[in-house]
């Protein structure tokens, strides 16, 4: 049964997580040794049950805390995901993740960086996309349609007007939730988990939109970088993010070339529109 307050990450069997993720969970188990809220990782499979011992032996050279497993012997695991009550799907598989994202499930593809890069081991730094990713692809679907100027014109016309909610809206939720319990310990400025927005818009003409948007949801991110259509993987590189979600695939390959992890998250116009061209 899924423990209260537990946010659970569900990955297929060749994704590792961070040693930061354990991180976090240990400073929490410090603070709050009477609480349960933190993160659980369960491994999703279709190999048959045969191969755990292969699979536990793996986690133990590693170190890793993974005590859930689901091994489906050929089938999709992915109609185990609500069962499970997973807040978020990460695998390498994209039908899979387009399978979950259709039950309702927030999911995202997975691309090893090309390059080696070290990453923090003491805090989880997680960087979003906003449009199609955080937020609804209303935006993306005047830019498509009508241009950058009739965009620009929308943004500045609907800038009190709460942008819609993306599917990886309630996985940032979950991570602003973590966020606060350490914020009560007085312990923001050593806080074991960091958000960034990492955007194509201009801040000037439609940046506040954006963060209107995320002060209606009662959501902090802890900080926005506006591009301006500049790459974002020389950004990402200075940020040094463990995972770096975004819809558009040119962004994640761009990532990964400069070796940031990059999730693809396959929703709204963007996608439709590269299956067209």
């Amino acid at each position: 049964m899924r423990k209260e307050g537990v946010f659970y990450v569900s990955v297929d069997f060749h994704i590792c997580y961070p040693q930061a993720l354990e991180h976090v969970n240990a400073r929490l188990l410090e603070l709050y040794p009477d609480d349960e809220e933190r993160f659980d990782i369960v491994l999703m499979t279709n190999n048959h049950a045969q191969v755990g011992v292969r699979l536990i032996n793996s986690i133990n050279h590693y170190g890793l805390t993974i005590e859930r497993f689901c091994m489906t012997g050929g089938k999709s695991p992915i109609g185990y995901l609500t069962a499970y009550l997973t807040n978020l799907y990460l695998s390498a598989d994209s039908e899979k993740v387009q399978e979950a994202i259709e039950a309702g499930i927030a999911a995202a593809t997975m691309f090893t960086a090309n390059k080696d890069v070290a990453y923090s081991d003491t805090q989880l730094r997680v960087a979003f996309d906003g449009d199609a990713v955080l937020f609804s692809d209303e935006s993306e679907q005047i830019v498509k349609e009508q241009g950058l100027d009739k965009f620009f014109e929308h943004e500045q016309l609907n800038e009190n007007k709460p942008l819609a909610q993306g599917p990886l809206k309630g996985f940032l939720e979950d991570l602003g939730k973590l966020q606060k319990k350490f914020y009560a310990k007085n312990e923001r400025l050593n806080c074991p988990i960091r958000t960034f927005l990492v955007t194509a818009r201009s801040a000037a003409s439609s940046g506040a939109r954006v963060l209107k948007t995320l002060r209606s949801w009662g959501l902090e991110i802890d900080e926005a970088l506006f591009l301006a259509g500049a790459p974002k993987g020389p950004i990402l590189v200075k940020i040094r993010p463990h995972i770096f979600f975004d819809d558009q695939m040119f962004h994640i390959e761009g990532a990964q070339k400069l070796g940031t992890i990059a999730a693809h998250v396959p929703y709204g116009v963007a996608q439709k529109y590269q299956k067209s061209v």
